[in-house]
């Protein structure tokens, strides 16, 4: 596919929930519980106990009776609860560009980025570690050498570096918006207008805590921009660029404008599963275009459309 390029030139990771009324009260530990659902209780309060789970802001106890309008953040390295080194697990790599400092993975749909409850040994840190068996080594955290992520069911391109002083770097690229990021995206309805920005802040929902919504209370700000590349009948391909990086930000983004990814479970209509052979939301991320930390070379890499999104595009009476 020819994607022509973006005129505007244009990225969290502890998860934060709002206790609300109808869980104050609960011990802090229960309510973990209950919200960690594959953590049993007894790691649950290993991980008050050591600080990867914190209320607003502070080191608490397991006990501890939950207020109307307190914040609990749990640290995206909570998993560390688990107390083993993450496994390396033989699993194929899609390597689109490597160096001895780097490389971009072209991840599948259906991979988890990072062990997480329920997926300790199948994701592509269990691969990479398999790849590069240096980067446990030099890292014991449960994220060595990533530098950001994708949603499990959204497949594309992951930069990782394969030492942490070019993981830093990468880092502090990504803090300033320097990394190029651009996805490929089919929408329910037609979009009205041929290019835009969407610019509305993301933070946790306090109704729903495994979501994310545009939402004032904890929110942080987010932009996307977006050009159409091919209207149909009931839907709209869209390159998207992201000019910051917020969970689910893209998915959130374009359901807030009434074109929700197809495909999407979470924020889509939910209805794709009657009229076409898609399994996951249609989100692909295609183009990453940042600057090489030790060679200060630019990058540009891509991704074309796995077959299942592809085919999608190809079955006319889908669109």
């Amino acid at each position: 596919m020819n994607i022509p390029p973006f005129q505007p030139t244009l990225s969290d990771d502890s998860r934060i929930m709002s206790i609300s009324s109808e869980d104050v009260g609960q011990r802090l530990d229960r309510y973990l519980t209950t919200i960690l659902s594959d953590l049993s209780r007894t790691t649950v309060q290993q991980l008050i106990a050591n600080g990867s789970a914190r209320v607003n802001g502070q080191k608490s106890k397991p006990g501890y009776m939950l207020r109307d309008g307190d914040e609990i953040q749990i640290s995206s390295t909570a998993t560390v609860a688990v107390a083993v080194r993450v496994r390396p697990t033989a699993i194929h790599l899609d390597i689109v560009y490597e160096d001895q400092d780097l490389l971009v993975v072209n991840k599948p749909a259906g991979m988890v980025v990072h062990p997480a409850p329920g997926h300790y040994d199948d994701t592509l840190v269990n691969a990479l570690l398999a790849y590069l068996p240096a980067l446990q080594e030099s890292n014991e955290s449960m994220r060595p050498g990533i530098v950001h992520r994708l949603d499990k069911d959204t497949s594309g391109l992951i930069m990782v570096a394969k030492n942490a002083r070019g993981q830093a770097a990468l880092l502090e690229q990504m803090q300033r918006h320097a990394i190029i990021k651009r996805y490929l995206a089919l929408v329910d309805g037609n979009v009205a207008l041929d290019q835009g920005s969407i610019d509305a802040p993301i933070g946790r929902d306090p109704r729903h805590r495994q979501q994310m919504a545009i939402t004032a209370v904890g929110s942080r700000e987010a932009r996307t921009h977006f050009k159409v590349l091919e209207r149909y009948a009931r839907h709209t391909l869209l390159l998207l660029q992201l000019e910051t990086g917020r969970t689910h930000q893209i998915r959130l983004h374009l359901k807030a404008i009434g074109h929700p990814v197809m495909g999407d479970p979470v924020y889509g209509s939910g209805n794709v599963f009657k009229r076409a052979p898609l399994h996951r939301q249609f989100l692909h991320a295609c183009q990453l275009s940042f600057t090489h930390p030790f060679t200060g070379e630019t990058i540009e890499v891509e991704a074309p459309l796995p077959a299942d999104l592809q085919a999608v595009l190809d079955e006319k009476k889908y669109l």
